[in-house]
């Protein structure tokens, strides 16, 4: 819950200014009460004096009312709004190892499911806050009518607040419940949509997903729900009848054996009468707000870094020179008996200017040792240098700011960042290579934006690479960028673009698997179950090829 504190904190004037508001309108409320109760009791001696008394005490409930009301309401969307920047700032501070083991579906329900339920508890809190100043003035004020019965009162009060505890923690289980089947539905969800082709393909496969993983998980979150929702009907049923329970006790303690006062029964059902409408917006206010509880401990669980801070790096910058790998490994944890996939160790140096091919099976571990390259991952051991400067947390941002790369599961952003952001001929050079690329006819650039994405995977690369390319980052790193590609594209990519990437002193590192183009890379290497190999030697043993 350290993330609802600090923002808490960051509000607490406002928060003090809304309860003093809201107080002085719960004050005024129960004022306009007991004014009517005493002169029902003792008349009116002065109609004008009572009618300007009763007049004030209303435009003093309702300035007060609005104040208190509007603060409240600012303090609850202000922490929904600061609420979701904190969060995606620290998803984009926490490191992209946490973020894989994390998942999608989890990151994915806390950006919109949960800090949604958070909006609707917070949304709920103003009210409840408000609801629950009145309360306390008003038992302030049976207390001050009839101290016995203010103590009887407050017995039912607390039967009535033991019942909702009990059942209260009972919700709250069944709703953590639900929460846990929130991520469980968005894995299937996801499948539902990035396995469309294959479940196409396969009516076994979509019966599987539908019967078998779908349903189950959605009948439990809907038997846990219905459950939830069942016991909190319960307990608002629960708190009525206590509530008319009371009354009928004040009435035949008062009128049944004398021992009220008139004046103390009619105060007493007025304020109760009055009083259970706060009660129930109160009650009807706790699941909503046991959800966002249940929701931000889901928030917490996934323990992100540090809110991500958009500063330039404090090392100068400099030129690229030379990237270094020395006797570098990474492990990947292995779970029970599960093989833990160690890259390395490595030893590596790629210098300025140069076209680095890497070639490399389905799990060799390219992507890994992609990641290590450019600083989105540190290595287990040994050491990671970019111009000397040792990859470490504190020089990691430095590291990847020489860095460019089009990773296999690449995103493509529809905005263009031009060189160290000038964008100045921006739109010339844009246009320039979406003619080169073939891409002119289906795609424009205005106001700093493509104006789509919707294309083919080959054309989306295209548009990738010349994101890339408009960056103007020295090292740039390529994964399987061609595969997608038609012949025409594949012989432009090596015979045309990497040579002028190269003549333009850039420093390129593709993993391809193109063997009729090797002949463009100044070097090409093999990763063989995690071993960087010379492929020039490697393919002096065919025993080594052959795995």
């Amino acid at each position: 819950m350290m993330l609802l504190k600090e923002l808490l904190h960051d509000a607490r004037w406002r928060i003090l200014l809304a309860v003093l508001s809201s107080a002085l309108s719960a004050a005024s409320s129960i004022g306009l009460i007991g004014y009517i109760n005493r002169s029902l009791e003792q008349g009116l001696d002065d109609v004008g004096q009572a009618l300007l008394l009763f007049g004030a005490l209303l435009v003093v409930l309702f300035i007060s009312g609005v104040v208190s009301q509007w603060l409240l309401v600012q303090i609850g969307h202000r922490l929904v709004y600061q609420l979701r920047l904190r969060l995606v700032g620290k998803v984009l501070g926490t490191a992209l190892e946490r973020i894989e083991r994390l998942g999608s579906p989890r990151i994915y329900n806390a950006l919109t499911k949960d800090v949604t339920t958070v909006a609707t508890a917070f949304k709920q809190l103003p009210i409840s806050l408000y609801n629950g100043l009145l309360l306390l003035a008003g038992l302030a004020y049976m207390a001050w009518l009839s101290l016995p019965f203010f103590v009887l009162t407050l017995g039912v009060i607390a039967l009535g607040v033991a019942l909702d505890v009990l059942l209260g923690r009972k919700v709250k289980r069944l709703m953590q419940q639900v929460r846990q089947q929130d991520d469980r539905l968005t894995e299937q969800f996801e499948a539902t949509i990035n396995g469309r082709c294959e479940l196409g393909l396969s009516r076994e496969r979509r019966q599987l997903l539908y019967h078998q993983r779908l349903e189950p998980i959605a009948s439990a979150s809907l038997q846990a729900s219905v459950r939830a929702d069942t016991l909190w009907a319960i307990n608002l049923n629960w708190t009525t009848l206590l509530v008319f329970v009371l009354i009928g006790t004040l009435f035949f303690l008062g009128q049944g054996m004398g021992l009220l006062s008139q004046q103390v029964v009619v105060g007493y059902v007025l304020a109760i009468m009055f009083l259970r409408t706060p009660i129930s917006m109160i009650l009807d206010a706790i699941p909503a707000v046991i959800r966002g509880h249940v929701a931000l401990q889901a928030i917490d669980a996934l323990a992100l870094g540090e809110t991500v801070q958009f500063k330039t790096p404090t090392q100068a910058s400099e030129p690229f020179r030379e990237l270094r790998l020395s006797n570098v490994e990474y492990r990947y944890p292995g779970q029970g008996d599960e093989f833990a996939f160690q890259l390395g160790p490595i030893d590596l140096s790629i210098c300025r200017g140069e076209l680095i091919f890497v070639v490399g099976g389905n799990g060799s571990g390219k992507s890994t040792l992609a990641k290590l390259l450019t600083g989105l991952y540190q290595p287990s051991s040994g050491v990671v240098s970019l111009n000397g400067v040792t990859l470490e947390a504190s020089t990691s941002e430095w590291h990847r700011e020489h860095f460019a790369a089009i990773f296999a599961d690449f995103y493509l952003f529809a905005d263009v960042l031009g060189e160290a952001g000038d964008h100045e001929g921006l739109e010339a050079r844009v246009d320039y290579y979406l003619e080169r690329l073939g891409l002119a006819h289906k795609v424009q650039f205005a106001a700093g934006r493509l104006s789509t994405t919707a294309l083919s995977q080959g054309q989306r690369k295209r548009l990738a690479l010349l994101l890339l390319m408009m960056e103007g980052r020295e090292v740039l790193l390529l994964d399987e960028w061609a595969a997608d590609q038609d012949p025409l594209f594949r012989h432009v990519f090596y015979h045309e673009l990497l040579p002028e990437l190269k003549a333009a002193g850039k420093t390129v590192i593709a993993i391809t698997h193109d063997d009729r183009y090797f002949d463009v890379a100044d070097r090409i290497y093999r990763l063989d179950y995690g071993q960087l190999v010379d492929y020039d030697r490697a393919s002096e043993n065919p025993f080594q090829l052959a795995r």
